[in-house]
């Protein structure tokens, strides 16, 4: 026999529910004012990702692709927001990480899901870290002199002190006014670079792609390396990778947003029951709109910024055959705002390196948080004692593990294949596929995401997962 409803929230005595929706979530669209209102953790994301994969990658693309490569931009946004829209909007309606509920949803040995995604997000923080230190190294070394593999070392340890004593706050401030500054001007540069527009459209349509003629002759490690390898690590740093993605839901609780402002979610070890009730699923559409309006404003500006970076690669350093390679990654970027005005030349590698160091600054603490979020879904221990368990042992590996990569001499793009491979790729793939069993085993189905918001995540899943596949059998040499 059922229980009798409480007339005041309309659900079964005892039953736990939602808290009300804010009024500009209870709204039926989604308008630009409410999107802005709870864009929170997208710009973490966003300005933690903005550093390779869409500016110097994206500019590379263009260079050695043309606009041939740009229906890859969408590809790659498209997918990885649905995957991470799903991810959010799960935690966000239940509380608990889709980490810890991957847990016990996947069937087989006890956590051995999430222990293998994080095994793969893990994997990746040291080449990652490198890669940027990398860049910047090589870019000094060419303007003051002294090794590269020195100025790499130096910046990693800058950027571990940095972030582990809190010393970053001016640092930031100036950050954001740079990048917010970098990206107006290269919107400028692209009307100033009078593309063929007819050839930008054309280039939204999914196309083959191969090198352009002048790759072969003037760059043949580039023209060496498969065409399917170079598009996958491109795609893999757009928006980020599961390095990133597993402390993005984790930041979630930050904004108390559906179930994680209720008492006692801070570190739910079971996700809130939902009842299929009326007044439930207005709730689960409204808290929906909060993580659905970060993940579209931040991965809309990120394919944005992409696709200007993969133009004025096109007409300004394609053009010039001066492409972002070897220790060369950033000597060529000044080029793309030249065309405004001189000037804009030096404001521009000013800007990269702080977009590149800001990200390096970032990823310590965001790296703690995907570590403690992967580690907390397979360890009561570690999820009783907190954050702050993980904190020092991550540091230490990544300032150990990049320094080591550093030494190797390797360049930014070599450093960085792998990771946005694994990463940035195949690991979502993965990912996504276990969400949509995870949905599945936890909510009622009137409360999960729309059915052609899952047939999407499905796609999204194989689409990332077998383009990583076959970059990694290739990377490998398993496949040609």
């Amino acid at each position: 026999m059922a229980r009798p409803e409480n007339p005041e929230t309309g659900m079964p005595p005892g039953s736990a529910f939602l808290p009300e929706v804010p009024r500009e979530l209870a709204r039926r669209r989604l308008s630009l004012r409410t999107i802005v209102l709870f864009f929170g953790p997208g710009a973490i994301i966003a300005s933690l990702t903005v550093g390779s994969g869409e500016t110097v990658l994206a500019s590379r693309l263009g260079a050695v692709f043309g606009y041939a490569i740009l229906w890859l931009v969408l590809v790659g946004a498209v997918t990885k927001a649905a995957i991470i829209y799903a991810s959010n909007r799960y935690i966000v309606l239940t509380g608990e990480h889709p980490m810890s509920g991957l847990a016990k949803a996947i069937p087989g040995p006890r956590g051995w899901f999430p222990a293998l995604i994080g095994a793969l997000a893990v994997l990746s923080f040291p080449f990652v870290a490198s890669a940027l230190a990398t860049g910047i190294g090589s870019y000094l070394e060419i303007v003051f002199g002294g090794p590269a593999v020195a100025w790499g070392l130096v910046l990693l340890v800058l950027a571990a002190a940095l972030a582990w004593f809190g010393w970053y706050a001016l640092l930031e401030r100036a950050q954001v006014a740079i990048v917010s500054l970098k990206v107006a001007l290269v919107v400028v540069a692209v009307f100033a670079a009078q593309p063929q527009w007819l050839d930008v459209v054309a280039g939204f349509v999914p196309q083959g792609f191969g090198y352009e003629p002048f790759v072969f002759t003037e760059y043949p490690d580039i023209a060496d390396r498969s065409v399917w390898i170079e598009a996958v690590v491109f795609m893999g740093g757009l928006g980020g990778g599961m390095y990133d993605y597993i402390g993005y839901a984790g930041l979630m609780r930050e904004k108390r947003w559906g179930a994680l402002g209720l008492p006692g979610r801070e570190r739910a070890v079971e996700p809130l029951a939902l009842d299929d009730t009326p007044q439930e699923r207005e709730r689960v559409r409204g808290w929906s709109r909060a993580p659905l309006g970060d993940v579209v404003l931040s991965f809309t500006a990120m394919a944005l910024t992409a696709i200007a970076f993969v133009i004025t690669g096109t007409e300004i350093l394609g053009a010039a055959h001066n492409v972002p390679n070897g220790q060369n990654v950033l000597t060529y970027q000044g080029d793309v705002l030249g065309v405004i005005h001189p000037v804009f030349r030096y404001f521009y590698v000013l800007a990269i390196i702080m977009v590149f160091f800001g990200t390096m600054y970032a990823i310590w603490e965001v790296y703690s948080r995907t570590t403690y979020e992967s580690l907390s879904a397979v360890s009561g221990k570690v999820r009783t004692a907190g954050i702050g368990t993980t904190r020092t042992v991550v540091y230490a590996y990544i300032l150990l593990g990049g320094a080591a990569l550093i030494l190797t001499g390797a360049d930014l793009v070599a450093l960085i294949t792998p990771a946005n491979i694994v990463g940035g790729t195949l690991a979502c793939g993965i990912y996504g596929l276990g969400l949509l069993v995870l949905e599945r085993r936890v909510l009622p189905a009137a409360l999960r995401t729309r059915p052609a918001a899952r047939v999407l995540v499905a796609l999204s899943s194989v689409v990332l997962l077998g383009a990583g596949l076959v970059a990694l059998g290739q990377y490998v040499g398993v496949l040609q």
